[in-house]
């Protein structure tokens, strides 16, 4: 007896009509971009499920080890896990690492319960304004962190913060991570300013002064990252679930020696008092590095890909040199290429060198390096100071 096939292709009715109306629904994408957030969760047991953990179950002495399905989980997803709001999952077979994308808080609930410090930080990313249509989770060994890292480190994210609070070795490794790839970036907090300098100096790690109890990193990721590149700077901002502290002004300029910030009371309003880095180096203008970088990168790769050839001439090299230019004005017109006061445009210069000048090694190895860029970041104003003048009718003696 012959197999039954089922049909999965089926044609529609014909209808009567002189007029066929076809309608295309168009669903919104998936947000691709540099603002979102993984959150590094330290795993050092087993337990049967995730949401079944307290996080503190664990052989570890780290009361924010969290754990981990003690089963390998599939990397397909079934239709209850798509259901239940889970994006993707892969599992590292060299590490053990699981990574997972959730679409809200309640697909975060599925594998993390309440009480996790997982589910907290997730539960504060969602409360902000700005989050993602998704938050990273990636379940790793400690003892392994480079390599699970590794793994999934250009996968959809860009911040990560921790589950752990505490600035030891383990954080020193992650940062020195971040330090050397230069394409994402770290939010760390601790109530404790005096521990960030084990990490003083680093571009791409940010460190935040606040008590650990409510989750200013997660929080400052959600208000902030997603939105344009170059458009805002990390000063100033709103966050929802996080209370000012109460800080001295000597308080406050230690936190700020340290390169690190907090969140304070300003005329009434919470603001962060801050966006820096741990080198000194303003958020905005490492974000802004990365987005060129990242663009640059994937519009030359689209332009050899929708190209038959690019020819190794002028007329090819010209082509490259206008792809750098597309990005390089696209990068003007969002705010993270200063205005030249004297043109009035943006404050780069995209440079091609010719054929010519190439080495024969290149020529022979279809390779081009001649093409380079420069710009001028386009900084923020953080503080204004006003001079007035005062004409009183008293005369003094």
């Amino acid at each position: 007896m012959a197999d039954a096939k089922t049909t999965t292709v089926v044609a529609p009715y014909d209808r009567v009509s002189d007029v066929n109306v076809v309608i295309s629904v168009l669903h919104p994408r998936p947000v691709v971009g540099l603002g979102n957030l993984l959150i590094l969760n330290a795993v050092t047991a087993k337990a049967p499920t995730p949401a079944q953990s307290d996080g503190k179950d664990g052989k570890s002495t780290d009361a924010n080890a969290q754990t981990t399905p003690a089963t390998t989980l599939p990397d397909q997803l079934s239709v209850q896990d798509r259901m239940n709001g889970i994006l993707l999952r892969k599992t590292d077979k060299a590490t053990g690492a699981i990574y997972r994308e959730y679409k809200n808080i309640d697909a975060v609930a599925v594998d993390y319960g309440e009480d996790t410090a997982v589910y907290k930080k997730a539960q504060t990313y969602f409360a902000q304004s700005n989050h993602s249509d998704r938050v990273a989770v990636l379940d790793y060994d400690p003892s392994k962190a480079y390599d699970a890292l590794k793994a999934f480190w250009y996968f959809n994210w860009t911040f990560a913060v921790r589950t752990s609070n505490d600035v030891d070795d383990n954080l020193v490794a992650l940062s020195n991570i971040f330090e050397a790839n230069k394409n994402h970036i770290l939010v760390v907090q601790s109530n404790d300013v005096t521990q960030f300098d084990k990490i003083y100096g680093q571009n791409y790690t940010v460190g935040l002064k606040h008590d650990t109890a409510e989750n200013m990193d997660s929080a400052l990721v959600g208000a902030v990252a997603t939105l344009t590149v170059g458009s805002v700077t990390w000063k100033f901002k709103q966050l929802k679930g996080v209370t000012p502290e109460v800080l001295t002004s000597n308080e406050l300029s230690a936190i700020h020696r340290a390169h690190a910030f907090a969140y304070v009371e300003v005329s009434g309003v919470g603001e962060t008092s801050e966006g820096w880095t741990m080198s000194g180096e303003y958020i905005d203008v490492i974000h802004g590095i990365i987005w060129v970088n990242t663009n640059m990168e994937n519009k030359l790769e689209q332009f050899l890909q929708e190209n038959g050839k690019v020819s190794y001439d002028q007329v090819g090299i010209t082509r490259i040199n206008g792809v750098a230019t597309q990005v390089m004005e696209q990068a003007y017109a969002q705010g993270i290429i200063l205005t030249d006061e004297t043109t009035g445009k943006g404050d780069y210069t995209v440079t091609t060198s010719q054929r010519s000048e190439q080495s024969q090694q290149d020529l022979s190895d279809r390779h081009y390096g001649g093409l380079s860029f420069t710009y001028h970041v386009s900084g923020a104003i953080h503080t204004i100071t006003v001079h007035g003048e005062v004409q009183s009718d008293t005369i003094l003696n």
